[in-house]
């Protein structure tokens, strides 16, 4: 009995021997990957896919290692590219060792590509191949990498066909793919802000707005004229559980000119500064906060006459304040916190979220996206999020090409920016200096200045943060004032909703906006010649934004407002593009 056994054995042995000896057709095969075949479905295509590079992998042909490679490369997001990884262990061609090396320095891909190309390489070396450099298993280099697949240390990358960048992690690669021309590390997953454990929420922005810009020629009365309105600002702040902290630079520009033939000429401009920094230390949610704001204006303003007579104007405006006060609440941007839940819900529908998204994957995936926000594309976006949410075991499986264009909606959705959440309610006194013209005729705050200044804050995101309300209220009035100045007062409120559209697929469409807003004011002024009056604006606003890039885009509104008695309208269109935008929130 165990003598038929044995011999069954062995003729089941040699028989699996002599298929494993039948030539494998590598240019059939290598084909049938490349390329779908006609009335075969892409579901049954991408299994014969896998089939085809397991045969390939177990062929120990020399033709099947070009073909391995170039799927270990390109396929990041299908388990056929796992396959491929290990099949070139397998092998042990020595050809194979710098692009083993690449993917296993890699954190953008796969943690597991990343252990079976060290796997792989392990058996590389046990063969008896030269290393291609530290794999981080413990192997070390005593022989020179490539440069480029196929050649020789020296050798250009042109020189070699078919050649692929052989790049470890930490090496810089050309500066083409980031906004400002900064070189990038190939492949790492940015770690952006070392931001504390503690931090709520925190943003980082830099944006440019243009009102206005014209240039034109008058044929006729032979005459150029230009006009610019321009405006940037930088903004940065952190919200942590016990304090919070935040800075505000700006600058405006209108200038303009007209130039008709003769010594006739205008010149105008008005530039405007401004900067300013906040403090607040909390004990739950009443807080204590110090604010500072520096300011100044300069107005220039120069004619000339046909007959040569000259006029020139130049004024300049200056205030510096502080302020010392309490509150209660805060307003966060919730844009980044709304973004992971934008991904989640893309992965369910899809039917491949594993797991929720935790608080410490929320994290990374954020600081990951601010880490890249200097990028035109947003391809290492995707491949930093697809890795990092298959680490977490939040994202099932490789994602399709479908489920792969709804992720890259979401990381391009514009419409995540300045996405407010919170009641905030803040009362404080403010002690400054203001400068003003000295040849101003009539009476006006200057010099020394106190006021009472009080302010509320509320928004909240609705419907799947498709839509958000919010609104502010702000009081100020002048206190001590000399009976030569006047004691001016303002209280005002604004409210506004907004209405986010989406296409079937995430494409961010547009925002709709509808606001209103009041104002009261008595200008309180002082001597023979004025009479102070109450001061009343009530106005509405209906506009829509479309999203052209990362907070960037272009605001069509119209405004009907009533003021002292009089009616308005009014319509605006204005182009804001927004550089280098870092948000954060915790979830």
């Amino acid at each position: 009995m165990r003598r038929t056994a044995w011999l069954t054995g062995a003729v089941l042995l040699s028989a699996l021997a002599v298929a494993s000896a039948q030539p494998v057709d590598v240019p059939a095969l290598a084909k049938l990957i490349e390329k779908q075949p006609g009335g075969v479905d892409r579901a049954t295509w991408k299994e014969q896919r896998r089939d085809a590079a397991r045969k390939l992998a177990a062929s120990r042909d020399k033709r099947a290692v070009p073909v391995l490679i170039r799927l270990a490369e390109t396929e990041t997001f299908d388990i056929i590219g796992e396959i491929a990884i290990e099949g070139l262990g397998n092998l042990g061609d020595p050809s194979a060792a710098p692009v083993l090396q690449k993917i296993a320095n890699d954190p953008t891909r796969d943690k597991v590509a990343r252990d079976l190309a060290k796997k792989a390489i392990a058996k590389l070396l046990a063969a008896g191949a030269p290393p291609a450099g530290d794999a981080s298993d413990g192997a070390t280099a005593d022989t020179a990498a490539p440069d480029e697949a196929g050649a020789a240390p020296g050798d250009t990358a042109s020189d070699a066909p078919g050649a692929h960048a052989v790049v470890d992690e930490g090496t810089t690669v050309g500066s083409s793919n980031t906004l400002l021309g900064e070189p990038r590390v190939a492949g790492a997953i940015p770690e952006g802000p070392a931001l504390p454990d503690d931090t709520l929420a925190a943003y980082d922005r830099l944006t440019f707005a243009i009102g206005t810009a014209a240039l034109s020629y008058d044929t006729v009365r032979d005459r150029p004229a230009f006009d610019v309105d321009v405006a940037g600002r930088w903004q940065k702040r952190v919200d942590r559980e016990r304090m919070a902290w935040g800075l505000d630079a700006g600058a405006h520009v209108v200038a303009g000119f007209i130039d008709p033939d003769g010594e006739e000429q205008t010149r105008g401009a008005q530039v405007t500064l401004d900067g300013g920094g906040e403090v607040r230390f909390y004990s739950g949610k009443l807080y204590g906060v110090g604010k500072a704001v520096i300011g100044a204006q300069l107005n220039y303003l120069a004619v000339t006459e046909d007959d040569g007579d000259r006029f020139k104007d130049t004024r300049t405006h200056a205030d510096v304040q502080i302020a010392l006060g309490g509150g209660y609440g805060r307003v966060l941007d919730v844009g980044g916190a709304i973004r992971v839940r934008r991904l989640a819900r893309t992965l369910e529908a899809a039917r491949a979220l594993g797991k929720p998204i935790d608080a410490a994957t929320a994290r990374r995936l954020q600081l990951a996206w601010w880490g890249l926000r200097g990028e035109r594309s947003t391809y290492r976006a995707l491949v930093a999020t697809v890795a990092i949410l298959r680490e977490a075991g939040v994202l099932l499986g490789e994602p399709d090409a479908g489920l792969s264009y709804e992720l890259l909606t979401v990381l391009r959705d514009t419409q995540l920016y300045v996405r407010p959440s919170g009641l905030d309610i803040q009362v404080a006194f403010g002690e400054g200096y203001l400068l003003r013209p000295d040849d101003d005729p009539t009476p006006f705050e200057d010099g020394r200045v106190e006021q009472l200044l009080v302010t509320a804050g509320y928004a909240e995101q609705l419907q799947d943060d498709k839509a958000e309300l919010s609104g502010t209220a702000y009081a100020r009035m002048r206190l001590f004032a000399p009976e030569t100045q006047p004691s001016p007062w303002l209280v005002g409120a604004t409210g506004r909703f907004r209405r986010f559209a989406y296409g079937e697929h995430g494409d961010p469409l547009g925002a709709l906006d509808v606001a209103a807003s009041v104002r009261l004011s008595n200008d309180g002024c002082v001597g023979t010649d004025c009479e102070s009056a109450l001061a009343l604006r009530i106005e509405g606003q209906l506009g829509y934004t479309m999203w052209l890039n990362q907070a960037s885009g272009l605001r069509l509104a119209g405004t009907v407002a009533q003021d002292g008695g009089e009616l308005f309208f009014g319509a605006e269109l204005s182009a804001t593009f927004g550089l280098l935008d870092g948000t954060y929130a915790g979830i």
